[in-house]
């Protein structure tokens, strides 16, 4: 199901992490200080949500993106890639989810908003289970890649949510797309099994 959206992110994504790779594979710097420079940009972001400031966050979510790319193509042309340097990835891109919602929860929070942080807590629960669901099928051997909406769409929309000033409208649509793609994932794992 998620093949031909897959095949668009490489072919867009490839040739321009591949042009940089290619200049910071000179530079010394590693793939796994990339993926932890990148989250800790995107910790910076969540705070700067939790200021209000949300058109700089969107600003430096989308920096902290660049990052994201760019670890991956480089550990391929290095020939860097690592078991531990994918776990790293997976780990640090939860954490990242994770501190971008305690930065609206915050906002929310010490605004006396009950329901954004209510909203808010259940989105961000459902995000991390989608990656779970992924995690836990392809433990078991299954293909666990299923769904209409991963990681890269919910920054997509969390950004737009930021510029125009209607971050709960995003959450909002987060939340249900997420949990969407939790059931898909487990309705997928089921037929793989047939159940058992």
């Amino acid at each position: 199901m998620n093949q031909p959206k897959t095949d668009i992110r490489r072919r867009l994504g490839n040739p321009i992490g591949l042009f940089f790779a290619r200049a910071l594979a000179k530079t010394g710097v590693t793939p796994n200080a990339l993926t932890v420079i990148g989250f800790l940009i995107t910790v910076a972001a969540g705070v700067v949500i939790g200021y209000g400031h949300f058109i700089w966050g969107a600003i430096i979510i989308a920096f902290a993106g660049l990052f994201d790319l760019l670890d991956g193509a480089l550990a391929r042309y290095t020939g860097k890639v690592t078991v531990f340097g994918a776990i790293l990835d997976s780990t640090l891109d939860r954490l990242s989810d994770a501190a971008l919602f305690i930065g609206l929860i915050a906002y929310w929070a010490l605004r006396g908003e009950t329901w954004p942080v209510v909203i808010t807590s259940v989105t961000v629960v459902g995000a991390l289970t989608v990656s779970y669901a992924r995690a836990r099928a392809e433990a078991a051997g299954l293909s666990g890649k299923e769904g209409i909406f991963t990681r890269p769409e919910r920054i997509v929309i969390l950004v737009l949510g930021l510029l125009f000033n209607v971050p709960l409208a995003a959450v909002v649509v987060i939340g249900v797309l997420s949990y969407v793609t939790v059931l898909q994932r487990l309705v997928s794992s089921y037929r793989q099994t047939s159940g058992k």
